[in-house]
């Protein structure tokens, strides 16, 4: 792009100077938080800050930082061609546009999507996912990555905008969506994604640390057949203890 004078200083023969760098992160989860991703890109060990002060106020090197994700600066040259009218002429009333998903699970068809704001998750289900694998019924769907929440059968015709799915419990998160089918085990699907957050814990706050290894702890027991009393009102109060307490949205 700077062959072509799109990039770099007097951007096309104007006094506009506009420059890119792409930096390889380590992979850590818990980056996607956006001030522990300014303390990797800082070189230093990925865990989040305490805010106040944010990043749009000081942030990388201490200096005022507009953090934004891949899907959204994507979107933006889109935008400036074709006008902020375009864009808002997609999705629902609050939530404007439309948002990628990776469609997964058990349907016929997987992959990338992108759909408008508003869609109900039947019609991505059925529409474009060609409903349930083996012509098995439709049990829920885990939306919003290993921090968001499953949604029973009876949101098939959920609107799929922000209001609406943290309405329902859950969030959009980062656009993750796996379906599942009557031979899903939700206690299994509730240990994977919780054996990758703790995993992935940065370990910084004692809340995220212990509480999701005790959650995992009381799931694997579950999953072997050895539950015992009181084990879910166990896991709804760690559950609430570690997103109420934990420093970043990891916990």
């Amino acid at each position: 792009m700077k062959e072509y004078g799109l990039l770099g200083d007097g951007i096309l023969g104007s006094d506009f100077s506009f420059d890119i760098q792409i930096k390889e992160g380590a992979g850590a989860f818990v980056c996607g938080e956006e001030t522990a991703l300014i303390m990797s890109l800082e070189g230093k060990r990925g865990i989040p800050r305490s805010r106040p002060p944010f990043p749009a106020i000081s942030g990388l090197w201490g200096k005022p930082t507009n953090i934004n994700n891949v899907e959204t600066w994507a979107n933006v040259s889109a935008i400036l061609q074709k006008g902020g009218e375009w864009i808002a002429s997609y999705g629902t009333e609050k939530s404007k546009g439309t948002k990628n998903f990776s469609l997964a699970g058990k349907i016929r068809h997987t992959g990338l999507i992108e759909v408008p704001m508003g869609i109900t998750i039947r019609e991505i289900v059925d529409g474009i996912g060609g409903g349930i694998q083996d012509d098995k019924k439709f049990k829920g769907i885990q939306t919003g990555g290993p921090s968001g929440g499953c949604l029973p059968a009876s949101a098939l015709d959920l609107p799929v905008d922000y209001e609406s799915l943290t309405a329902a419990g859950s969030i959009m998160g980062s656009g993750g969506m796996i379906v599942m089918d009557e031979d899903t085990c939700m206690v299994d699907m509730a240990r994977y994604f919780l054996s990758f957050t703790q995993a992935e814990s940065c370990g910084k706050c004692v809340p995220c640390r212990v509480g999701t290894r005790q959650m995992l702890d009381i799931l694997e027991r579950i999953s072997k057949g050895d539950g015992e009393p009181g084990d879910v009102e166990k896991l709804e109060k760690l559950a609430t203890t570690v997103r109420d307490c934990s420093l970043c949205a990891l916990g």
